[in-house]
């Protein structure tokens, strides 16, 4: 019998190393077993063996959200799940996720916890606010445009033909699954699990361990502006609400997120389980 969920790993370089072959690991012990891509983003390290993966294998470098795309393309299951290399999906993730996708049909995402790698305990995202909102999707569609309450990577999963829909993750490095999360949030309710599904395993060099520089936020908010812009689904209060979007995103990176940033450092930075 086909699976109906398939897991597209992006990697390139020092991913290809151990934290893929854990990643993996991860993936292969799921029961059932899903559909596998690996998507090779032009790695200058050369990939193990992947015998039971369809390697997808570009041409160039290109940014992360092109190379989640990359395999989206490949995805021949109604569910897909995105997978980090450096994470991993912990015991009974994906049938816990298939099924909560199953049982919340109006639903354009299903997530459920993460786990911090280095403390063991719960990650701050998804965060708190995001629960209180998804049971009214307009506000958490709003809010979501001006912050992302929306993890895409690992802990959740999605409907392969509403990602095709909305044009799947945004082409660049960092905010791409900011610009997915908010076209999604338009398509159908978001829920989500308290029970954990991936163990986030931080590394030095990994996106999240460094924090995101106000040109870098401006710009994301800006994909995020002409994703709403152009997005078919996205309704005419969003698309009339995009100068309030606006001073709402400038307002986050000129000011609430400089002082989140900070207090989260005074207690712990990214070890911290806490949530804002």
């Amino acid at each position: 019998m086909r699976s109906r969920v398939t897991v597209v790993i992006p990697v390139w370089d020092a991913y290809a190393g151990e934290g893929l072959i854990d990643a993996l690991t991860s993936v292969r012990s799921q029961s059932p077993p899903p559909e596998l891509i690996v998507v090779d983003n032009h790695s200058e390290v050369p990939l193990p063996p992947l015998a039971d993966a369809e390697v997808v294998r570009l041409d160039r470098r290109r940014s992360t959200g092109a190379a989640r795309n990359a395999g989206l393309e490949r995805v021949r299951t109604p569910y897909v799940v995105f997978l980090d290399a450096d994470d991993v999906l912990l015991p009974g993730a994906l049938s816990a996720l298939v099924d909560g996708l199953d049982r919340n049909r109006d639903c354009s995402a299903y997530v459920m916890s993460i786990v911090d790698g280095v403390t063991g305990a719960r990650h701050r995202a998804p965060r708190r606010v995001a629960r209180a909102l998804s049971s009214r999707p307009a506000w958490f569609a709003m809010a979501n445009t001006v912050w992302s309450l929306l993890p895409t990577q690992g802990a959740a999963i999605m409907r392969a033909a509403d990602l095709r829909a909305c044009g799947g993750y945004g082409d660049s490095d960092r905010g791409e699954d900011w610009v997915l999360a908010c076209s999604l949030s338009f398509r159908g309710r978001v829920s989500f699990d308290r029970r954990p599904a991936l163990c986030y395993r931080r590394r030095a060099d990994s996106p999240g361990a460094t924090g995101v520089g106000r040109a870098v936020l401006l710009e994301n908010a800006r994909g995020v502006r002409a994703r709403v812009r152009d997005d078919p689904a996205a309704p005419a209060w969003a698309k009339s609400a995009l100068p309030l979007i606006a001073a709402g995103q400038w307002a986050v990176a000129r000011a609430a997120y400089p002082a989140y940033r900070s207090v989260r450092d005074w207690f712990g930075g990214e070890d911290s389980a806490g949530e804002p």
